[in-house]
């Protein structure tokens, strides 16, 4: 009789290793068929070269101007909240400088910005500066954009349909900001 049991209990372990095994690679497949957040065919980067010594003034300021409380809305705040079709304009109109970017360097941040299998980041308890704002286009046309503050690892994203409440990640956000602020800043515009 405990011979039977023996082999009953080996046969049972062993189905469930092999149970393991077949849910595991199931995961793996599921992996490798991450979507990218957009489905766009550009990617254009736009940085502000903006002290603290300035961001300070601008949030202690009382009456500020209307220009100075748009830009504030866009540093600092959730705007926008929808795309707007000028929303280039408006941040050439508040000095951010447009990047110079690759293809190459438009796949690496396509892949950052794309779905993840892994548990929600850690929340960030600074105020968000947004200095890093990307701008997603299809044939021409703003589909998304992201506000990225790699200062505290912040973002906002708009216009995805696929959650993305699963990005942020300090390596992530890391990876992006080798991409497009490398230690000598040669990808930026000047003037």
């Amino acid at each position: 009789m405990k011979k039977y049991i023996f082999i009953i209990t080996v046969i049972i372990i062993s189905s469930c290793n092999n149970y393991k095994k077949t849910d595991s690679e199931n995961q793996k497949t599921v992996k490798k068929e991450l979507r990218p957040f957009f489905d766009s065919d550009e990617i254009e980067h736009f940085y502000l070269n903006f002290s603290d010594d300035d961001f300070y003034k601008l949030i202690r300021k009382d009456n500020k101007t209307e220009k100075e409380l748009e830009f504030s809305d866009l540093f600092v705040g959730y705007y926008p909240d929808n795309i707007p079709e000028d929303f280039e304009k408006i941040l050439l109109k508040h000095n951010y400088k447009k990047s110079k970017l690759n293809i190459k360097q438009q796949k690496r941040i396509e892949s950052v910005f794309s779905e993840k299998d892994l548990p929600i980041p850690d929340a960030a308890a600074c105020i968000a500066e947004y200095r890093d704002i990307f701008i997603f286009k299809k044939r021409g046309r703003i589909i998304g954009i992201s506000k990225i503050c790699f200062k505290c690892n912040r973002f906002q994203i708009i216009g995805s349909k696929i959650d993305v409440s699963i990005f942020g990640f300090p390596d992530e956000l890391d990876k992006l900001k080798k991409i497009v602020r490398p230690e000598n800043y040669s990808i930026l515009v000047t003037e």
